[in-house]
């Protein structure tokens, strides 16, 4: 098994969220100035507040609707994608950019090491641990 510990999973996708959504209302402010980056703030916004919820509650239809947040490899594209949307302002909010496309590199690469086990929040409602796990068979 693996010997990173899940907290660093969570501390990671707390940071990572709460960082890309002040980013997100800070941006919000471009309203009269900037309307397309105004835009792609209320888009950050929507793909950064579920970071921060599903550490702490998973809905039981968000699988179905946005199964990204359940893989690494879809966190990690989305935290790459939340980069290209904040990227727009001062030194401070592109520090906060690259942060976060480094974080979104980081998930997309722990996708490919097989050691590295998803944490308990990626499982959706009712799915076993292992792929070849024999539960309850069906018959």
């Amino acid at each position: 098994m693996s010997n990173v510990s899940p907290q660093i999973f969570k501390a990671t996708n707390l940071a990572a969220g709460s960082l890309a959504s002040f980013s997100a209302l800070s941006q919000l402010s471009y309203l009269l100035t900037d309307f397309p980056a105004f835009l792609k703030a209320i888009f950050a916004l929507g793909l950064a507040i579920p970071i921060v919820y599903l550490e702490f509650k998973v809905p039981p239809n968000l699988y179905r609707f946005a199964s990204f947040y359940f893989s690494f490899i879809g966190r990690g594209l989305c935290l790459i994608l939340l980069s290209l949307l904040l990227s727009y302002g001062g030194a401070l909010k592109i520090i906060i950019s690259l942060l976060l496309f480094v974080a979104g590199i980081a998930f997309t690469v722990v996708e490919f090491i097989p050691s590295i086990q998803e944490p308990d929040n990626f499982r959706p409602e009712g799915s076993s641990i292992a792929v070849g796990e024999d539960a309850d068979d069906i018959i």
